[in-house]
């Protein structure tokens, strides 16, 4: 399992200090990114490396308020569905849950067309865990 660590920042937050709802899906994003450069599927360096992927989905759950200045961190697991990509995210405070969600994707081609998963990322979802299903247990 791929953990990304995240530090709540002021702006990320409302007039309560609480993590604004919107920013949930902004963290998921960059844990997901960071899970594949991690692996070899993206350089930052250069920004065409990345394979186009459509959202066809996504899932969130909250379950307790996360504040300005947490720690966070954010467990990202991913595996195959036929030609779609599912990845869940678990985002924890120490041994605390607040939210859980899933985001479901599917290859582009340059056209903007649905296409077979590229090897690459193919491959490395072969070797992927996945451990639990976490929307259906919180």
């Amino acid at each position: 399992m791929f953990v990304h660590r995240h530090l709540v920042q002021f702006y990320e937050t409302d007039l309560m200090g609480i993590i604004h709802h919107s920013n949930y899906l902004r963290f998921y994003e960059e844990a997901r990114v960071a899970w594949a450069h991690a692996r070899g599927l993206i350089d930052y360096q250069q920004p065409g490396s990345a394979a186009h992927f459509a959202v066809l989905e996504t899932q969130v759950k909250h379950l307790r308020p996360g504040r300005f200045g947490d720690s966070l961190e954010i467990d990202v697991q991913a595996r195959r569905d036929g030609v779609r990509v599912i990845f869940q995210y678990r985002l924890r405070r120490g041994g605390e849950v607040l939210s859980v969600a899933e985001t479901r994707h599917v290859p582009l081609s340059a056209e903007l067309k649905p296409i077979r998963l590229p090897l690459p990322i193919k491959t490395v979802l072969e070797k992927e865990t996945w451990t639990e299903t976490w929307l259906l247990n919180s």
